[in-house]
């Protein structure tokens, strides 16, 4: 993975705190960890200076940019006892990162169906996702969802065909709905969700059902004044 390269030391904050919540009636466990690092602000200075793009490889309703390397060796490190704990992650296991500096700067009326609806980045329960928030006002944070027509709060591979099949009937009816997915859409059930607190990190299964809880209106690409956060995803081999 190409990274940008920080030139300071990252720290963990003096007042770091680690939570395990469990979401909906799957109890999937969210783990929540508030101040992450001493100097947020370095993230955003960092993020000032990003080469953001479009990714056209997802369907993330904004613009990425890489992720100083220094980053995820500092918070990985650290945060390793508690995801093993949490996530029943082997203590011999190699873990590895991919992440990502992401703004969200669609609005609802530009975004394509599959951007307006809760989703999972892939069907395996090993694999880890998380967020970290390093956006200061008023951002919704991360909502969890049921799937009404299913009942799944998660999909894995053997409720992939199932929910894939469901799905694509409720996005053809959904097609031209100019409204981002919150406790008010009719095909899924919020049973959960983290608040966008500035310096929070926050990690799940990346087969919940999950998406940011946006705003309609188009957010700002400016790293400093826009929903910032880094992406990332951990996977663990034997």
């Amino acid at each position: 993975m190409s990274a940008v390269e920080a030139s300071w030391p990252l720290l963990l904050g003096q007042s770091i705190s680690v939570r395990l919540q469990h979401v909906g009636a799957e109890r999937q466990p969210l783990m929540i960890v508030d101040d992450v690092l001493a100097e947020p602000q370095a993230m955003i200075d960092e993020a000032r200076v990003a080469n953001f793009y479009v990714p056209h490889h997802t369907n993330y309703p904004g613009i990425n940019a890489p992720i100083p390397q220094s980053y995820y060796l500092t918070v990985i490190a650290a945060l390793r006892g508690p995801i093993e704990a949490a996530f029943g992650l082997s203590r011999s296991a190699y873990i590895s990162y991919f992440g990502f500096l992401a703004l969200a700067t669609i609005g609802a009326a530009e975004a394509q169906p599959v951007q307006k609806i809760p989703h999972r980045d892939s069907p395996d329960p090993n694999r880890l996702a998380m967020v970290h928030y390093l956006c200061r006002g008023n951002f919704g944070g991360t909502g969890f969802f049921r799937h009404r027509a299913t009942g799944y709060e998660s999909v894995d591979a053997s409720r992939q065909a199932i929910y894939e099949s469901a799905a694509r009937r409720e996005l053809a009816e959904r097609s031209q709905a100019h409204r981002y997915v919150d406790a008010r859409t009719s095909n899924y059930e919020l049973i959960g969700h983290s608040e966008a607190v500035f310096n929070r990190l926050i990690v799940y299964r990346s087969h919940v059902l999950h998406t940011a809880l946006l705003a309609d209106s188009a957010g700002s690409p400016d790293p400093t004044v826009g929903r910032l956060t880094a992406n990332g995803f951990i996977e663990a081999a034997k």
